[in-house]
């Protein structure tokens, strides 16, 4: 599995594919064992789902998979049953909405649904943003526009169609966008504080491992990946950053100076 993570994290889109189809079944049986109407489920898992691949894409690297999946779908179960309105609530039971990078996920799922929305009708449209914008569920909604149940099942699965749709696309658009990026320069990674520098220095300069690092610079292993993290941060980028120039200019100058 770590193999498909790293084939979707250098841009496979057939890796995010293999992915989903393998995991999406196991969550959403996970969320109808918690007490969930099995079309709620199915909305909580895809929701999960995607939330999980742009994660991995963003470089997460959670020990044990598919626990990890869970719990992000426990969260966002734990979430629509909220009373709406609780924000406070919502902000405990969802620590990703306190994350900016999750925010900006968060921002461009909304935009991939705006433009599903977009192509459908009117009628439609009402459904799906009651369902996703305001939360209800499917029966929720079927009651407060008075519609039989199986109406909208139908348009709400029209509307998954039309966002896996976007999502492929999205995806793509991602890839590109990173192939086309300038990458990390050298300076880029001496302006960072020593502690934050040497973290970067180690690991994608010198090209060592996780473990091999800490050793070296005798911290502990979540230590390094902490500083790692902030470094990235500080950086604006990820762990799949394009960091070639850099190391080109770090082995030339090593070369320069004799060693």
């Amino acid at each position: 599995m770590d193999e498909i993570i790293a084939r979707w994290a250098a841009g496979d889109a057939a890796a995010a594919e293999e992915l989903y189809t393998t995991y999406y079944h196991r969550v959403k049986e996970f969320i109808i064992k918690r007490g969930a109407h099995i079309v709620d489920a199915e909305d909580v898992a895809q929701e999960a789902m995607i939330a999980g691949l742009e994660g991995l894409k963003a470089g997460r690297k959670p020990e044990r998979l598919t626990m990890w999946l869970l719990g992000i779908a426990r969260h966002l179960s734990f979430r629509r049953s909220l009373p709406a309105g609780d924000d406070a609530l919502r902000q405990i039971a969802d620590p990703k909405r306190r994350s900016a990078g999750s925010m900006a996920i968060r921002r461009e799922m909304n935009a991939l649904l705006e433009r599903a929305l977009e192509k459908m009708t009117p009628a439609d449209r009402q459904i799906v943003d009651l369902h996703y914008r305001a939360g209800l569920s499917r029966k929720e909604v079927a009651d407060r526009l008075d519609l039989p149940i199986e109406a909208v099942h139908a348009r709400c699965d029209r509307a998954h169609g039309r966002l896996r749709q976007a999502l492929s696309r999205h995806f793509t658009t991602v890839t590109l966008s990173e192939i086309e990026s300038a990458g990390i320069l050298l300076r880029d990674i001496r302006a960072l504080r020593p502690a934050f520098r040497q973290v970067i220095l180690a690991k994608h300069l010198q090209g060592l491992s996780d473990a091999e690092a800490s050793l070296r610079l005798q911290l502990p292993e979540a230590t390094f990946r902490a500083r790692l993290q902030s470094a990235y941060e500080i950086l604006q980028c990820d762990p799949q950053a394009d960091f070639s120039k850099a190391r080109e200019e770090y082995l030339a100058e090593k070369e320069d100076s004799g060693g």
